[in-house]
């Protein structure tokens, strides 16, 4: 047993032996390429890191320019304040705080009633890669539509949003501007339906107790 392991042992010894000499000759063989593929693999890892850092950077800036933003909103006024969130967006698009600028500034504008207007900032904001901000812009710009009495368009905006979320945290809401919009468009049997849906899967929320309410007002 002593002899074998000895044979073993030896055996190991000689492959590792084998393996580190072939490479040294290797490496003597090519050693400007090794260097090459050094240098690139460390600039790569530098790359990597000054990228991350350029990314925080720019993220820290963003929301800077959107605090101050909304700061020039209230102190300076509707026009200097809707001025500073443009640019926000123009100089970080793509970014969460450019969404949240033009959120912003829709809701500015509809809580001015100039619900058209903010219909079409929403608008932009539908197909964010941001859900809360996609489901916030697509609920709103139903809403607005529904205030200027386009209700086809609302109709057509929030079904398309439940048809994309069908697990969405505010489908009870989608599915009461659904619902109002149809019973605005005197379309009575749909409008129906969606207060159904409420009453049914939200029936001890404030959602289906007005639903509950608004079935027994339709079926009279």
């Amino acid at each position: 047993m002593k002899k074998q392991t000895t044979v073993i042992t030896e055996s190991n010894n000689d492959i590792l032996t084998g393996t580190l000499a072939k490479t040294i000759c290797f490496y003597k063989q090519n050693k400007k390429s090794v260097w090459i593929a050094f240098v690139v693999i460390v600039l790569a890892i530098a790359g990597i890191s000054l990228y991350a850092n350029h990314c925080k950077q720019v993220t820290e800036n963003s929301w800077a320019a959107y605090y101050n933003a909304q700061l020039s909103l209230m102190q300076d006024g509707q026009e200097a304040g809707f001025a500073q969130l443009d640019k926000v967006s123009a100089d970080f698009k793509g970014t969460p705080a450019a969404q949240y600028a033009q959120l912003l500034k829709a809701d500015v504008l509809y809580a001015q009633e100039n619900f058209a207007q903010a219909a079409q900032v929403y608008k932009e904001l539908v197909n964010s890669s941001n859900e809360t901000v996609a489901t916030v812009a697509a609920l709103s710009q139903a809403a607005s539509l529904q205030a200027t009495k386009d209700y086809p368009a609302s109709i057509n905006v929030i079904k398309t949003f439940i048809e994309k979320n069908s697990k969405s945290f505010a489908l009870p809401q989608a599915y009461l501007t659904l619902a109002m919009s149809q019973e605005l468009a005197g379309n009575k049997a749909e409008a129906l339906e969606a207060y159904k849906y409420l009453l049914e899967n939200h029936t001890k929320t404030y959602f289906g107790t007005l639903a509950k309410d608004k079935i027994s007002q339709l079926q009279k």
